[in-house]
């Protein structure tokens, strides 16, 4: 299944669109190397945000998306001043027929 991840966050907006391809393609890298699924993790990490109880492939899941989040943050934030920033991934299905995607969002 086709996914987009995307740079999300309250600072998102001062990442230039290098770091932020940089860090859609760190993220990338992350989920490649484990062949997981983005959207997989997504649903984990939504699963225990709710407190809802893991079984140990989610719990996996949810270990991975950390790595590739915050993969992410250091190559966006790679040369900042400061660390102190909200900035995180998100991950979602491609539609079939969608408008263009924001500047913000690769395509996989």
């Amino acid at each position: 299944m086709s996914f987009i991840i995307s740079i999300e966050g309250e600072h998102a907006a001062l990442a230039s669109e290098d770091e932020i391809a940089d860090g859609i393609a760190a993220a990338r890298e992350v989920f490649a190397r484990n062949e997981a699924d983005p959207l997989a993790c997504q649903v984990a990490v939504d699963k225990l945000e709710k407190d809802e109880l893991l079984n140990r492939e989610e719990a996996l899941l949810c270990l991975i998306w950390d790595e590739a989040e915050e993969a992410a943050f250091r190559a966006v934030t790679l040369g900042w001043l400061s660390r102190a920033v909200d900035i995180k991934i998100a991950v979602r299905a491609e539609a079939r027929i969608e408008a263009e995607a924001p500047a913000l969002q690769a395509r996989h």
